[in-house]
């Protein structure tokens, strides 16, 4: 049967064909290419930039499932540009209530954790820009810290996730390794805005339980506030571990802590002396209380297993803190250092005064070299302001009128006025009162 031809039906035809069939591939096809594309990485990465605030780098963009992101060679920088924190994949999932992302490996310095702290920071405090939840998930995380030889020094600390929910009233951030036992290792900070101002600075609640060691130095970096942890140096290798409570509600921080400091170096500690020493040490905190930024009371437990103190640190110790000499102080003070074999003591510290005493194991001494006393503690309580002598340049005329002194009596307990130099002899007179 012979079939009629138009010319119009087939143009017809053939239109139809490359709207429906040619034309959506090279769609898709110019689709494709635009998410290969570099402006469309930029623009990917221009949005987390502008979300997170801090300056993002991404070599590669790739969208492995729907509504899925996977960037490539990312790095985060702080907001001066010095910190940087690298991941070779990074995985993200958006949805209009939470934002889920996946780290393969991370590694964080002490400048990485202070850029981290202040994105939580920023999270807990600005709600209007931070609408949806982030929970971040990290295979493998290790800080990045400088040994007590100098080199860097990687410290694994396995799984860990963090969460930042906003609930009705309040915002919190939780940091849980999840390698560990239940509740093992976890901090929690959480924030009530306060009434008639609900993105205003509210009610902070800090508690941490650490039971794998945190470097000090990561600690040091977190702290934002200029406090003992930015002014203490306990050295590049100290690791601390515990569980802290503390909150903050309109004035300082308040809490306690409890827990031990391991690797304490002490030529860190007392390089802002006069005198120093050298030598490894550790902390046992049985107990720390604080209230509005200030120090109510501690009980610390220090032990180091040998070292050396300079002398003019021993002749300070007995004429400004009232130790008294042992046996072998009048051999110490023949040379310029002298070395000991152990150092042990107890250190209450409350409003009435610093009290110091031998631990178990050293004959009721502080320290001792074979076998016989090199210091032994005082016989009563000292004054707060003789800790603080320690600090003060040797021409020093009052304390705490500048530098570490007043520093040191703005959060020790009971801090006054300017307290004047008692000289050597009524210090010994008086028994170091």
């Amino acid at each position: 049967m012979f079939v009629a031809r138009s010319a119009r039906r087939i143009r017809l035809a053939r239109a139809a064909f490359l709207l429906g069939g040619l034309l959506p591939c090279a769609v898709l096809a110019t689709w494709a290419v635009h998410r290969q594309s570099a402006a469309h990485r930029e623009a990917i990465r221009g949005r987390w930039e502008q979300a997170v605030g801090l300056p993002i780098s991404v070599a590669a963009i790739e969208h492995p499932l729907p509504g899925a992101v996977r960037a490539r060679g990312c790095a985060m920088a702080a907001a001066h540009g010095g910190a940087v924190l690298a991941a070779e994949r990074v995985d993200v999932v958006s949805t209009p209530t939470e934002v889920r992302v996946g780290i393969a490996t991370l590694e964080c310095d002490p400048p990485g954790a202070a850029a981290l702290a202040a994105l939580a920071g920023e999270w807990l405090e600005r709600g209007a820009r931070f609408r949806r939840d982030v929970v971040v998930d990290v295979a493998e995380f290790s800080w990045l810290v400088v040994g007590r030889d100098g080199r860097p020094e990687r410290r694994p600390l396995g799984a860990i996730r963090i969460e930042c929910v906003a609930k009705e009233g309040g915002r919190a951030v939780r940091i849980v390794r999840r390698d560990a036992d239940d509740g093992a290792d976890e901090v929690r900070i959480e924030r009530a805005a306060t009434e008639g101002d609900a993105n205003g600075p509210g009610r902070l609640d800090l508690e941490a339980m650490l039971s794998e060691p945190v470097p000090m130095a990561i600690l040091a970096a977190v702290v934002a506030e200029d406090g003992p942890l930015r002014r203490l140096s306990l050295g590049s290798a100290a690791l601390v571990s515990g569980r802290l409570t503390a909150a903050r509600a309109g004035g300082g921080w308040s809490g306690t802590a409890t827990g031990r400091i391991v690797g304490v170096d002490l030529a860190a500690c007392t390089a802002g002396l006069p005198a120093g020493a050298s030598g490894c040490m550790d902390l046992d905190v049985a107990g720390l209380a604080w209230r509005d930024g200030r120090l109510e009371s501690a009980d610390v437990v220090c032990a180091a297993a040998g070292g050396r103190v300079d002398r003019r640190l021993l002749e300070s110790l007995v004429a400004t803190v009232g130790c008294r000499p042992g046996p072998a102080y009048g051999e110490a003070l023949a040379d310029r250092e002298f070395g000991f074999e152990a150092f042990g003591c107890r250190m209450c510290i409350d409003g009435r005064g610093i009290g110091l005493s031998g631990v178990n194991g050293h004959g009721g001494s502080l320290a001792h070299v074979d076998g016989r006393s090199l210091l032994d503690p005082p016989a009563n309580a000292v004054p707060i302001e003789r800790l603080v002598w320690l600090l003060a340049a040797p021409d020093a005329v009052y304390v705490p009128s500048s530098g570490a002194g007043a520093w040191l009596m703005s959060w020790l307990p009971g801090g006054g006025g300017s307290v004047g130099r008692t000289s050597r002899a009524e210090s010994s007179a008086s028994g170091g009162f």
